[in-house]
């Protein structure tokens, strides 16, 4: 693999600073936070990173500024990531703090943006529901091991599009969970790495019909945007690599179901086993390795079209 490029490393290293810690408020993404607003974008400048909002309502910490009953459009900054699918006329939530720029003077930042489309919220809500239903009729102590099938779900992926369990119908995926901020280079770094590099060689062999999905272990801070300038620092091809994220408790089901085990403590990096899985084109678990120490030549191997 190639050595990242100094931009690169230095977004990387972006994504830590502050720790790896889960110690963020939960949230599902339907709800507004004290520091965020829900608009509808008007229109976007991608060469100043400028987006132009009318804003619909503002949490408590910003409802001086953006009064309710009160429609006001203004112009954000915003970080590439979110603006990668923050199109007209598109509904959202994000973050907006105040900064300073030579642009603009005095002005807000948008950042950790979601869709907030009222269909698609419906949509990801009546699926997630099953998903909540079939997480508890599992058990404590039950997991999803070869030979089973992947329960539903829905996320949104870095494009801030929904992805739902027919992602897997028709190919073989390679299912893995990451976080964003995860610093410890063994785990998370390097499942990216080794998945990017299986991916190349998926290409490079002629291999049909492979997927790949990362889901997040940290929804509080991995918005599609995130996952976005994610994948765009590990070089990865995204028309057959999607990463995810939901809602907490969304998440929190998948990782129950896969049997992943996560600590969080305040201050602390996120600590987390892992378990890297294939998934065939009728949702059924193939082939799977605990533990960070599996290979891309072993999982090209069993990358057999035929099996799905």
């Amino acid at each position: 693999m190639p050595q990242f490029s100094i931009i690169t490393s230095a977004f990387l290293a972006s994504l830590i600073v502050g720790g790896c810690s889960d110690s963020h408020r939960a949230k599902s993404p339907n709800d507004l936070a004290d520091d965020e607003i829900r608009g509808r974008v008007v229109s976007t400048d991608l060469n100043k990173s400028l987006i132009s909002v009318e804003v619909l309502s503002a949490g408590r910490l910003l409802s001086d500024l953006f009064p309710k009953n009160v429609t006001k459009t203004m112009d954000f900054h915003a970080q590439p990531g979110d603006l990668s699918f923050l199109n007209p006329p598109s509904v959202f939530r994000a973050k907006a703090q105040e900064t300073f720029t030579t642009v603009l003077g005095k002005s807000f930042l948008l950042n950790h943006a979601w869709p907030d489309n009222r269909s698609d919220r419906i949509r990801l809500n009546n699926v997630n529901r099953l998903l909540r239903r079939d997480t508890l009729s599992m058990g404590d102590k039950m997991i999803r091991m070869v030979g089973d099938f992947v329960p539903p779900f829905a996320l949104y992926d870095q494009n801030g599009e929904i992805i739902t369990s027919e992602y897997f119908d028709g190919s073989v995926t390679v299912l893995n969970f990451i976080f964003t901020r995860c610093s410890v280079a063994k785990m998370c770094p390097a499942a990216t790495t080794k998945m990017k590099k299986l991916q190349d060689l998926v290409a490079k062999t002629g291999v049909p019909f492979v997927k790949f999905l990362s889901i997040t272990l940290d929804p509080e801070f991995d918005s599609p945007g995130v996952l976005k300038s994610y994948a765009r620092a590990y070089n990865l091809d995204e028309k057959t690599f999607k990463l995810g994220t939901a809602g907490k408790s969304v998440i929190d089901d998948l990782v129950h179901q896969f049997g992943i085990l996560r600590k969080s403590q305040e201050n602390q990096p996120l600590d987390h086993t892992m378990r890297t899985l294939i998934i065939n084109g009728r949702r059924q678990i193939t082939y799977q390795v605990p533990g960070p120490s599996w290979s891309a030549e072993d999982f090209l191997s069993r990358l057999d079209p035929e099996s799905s």
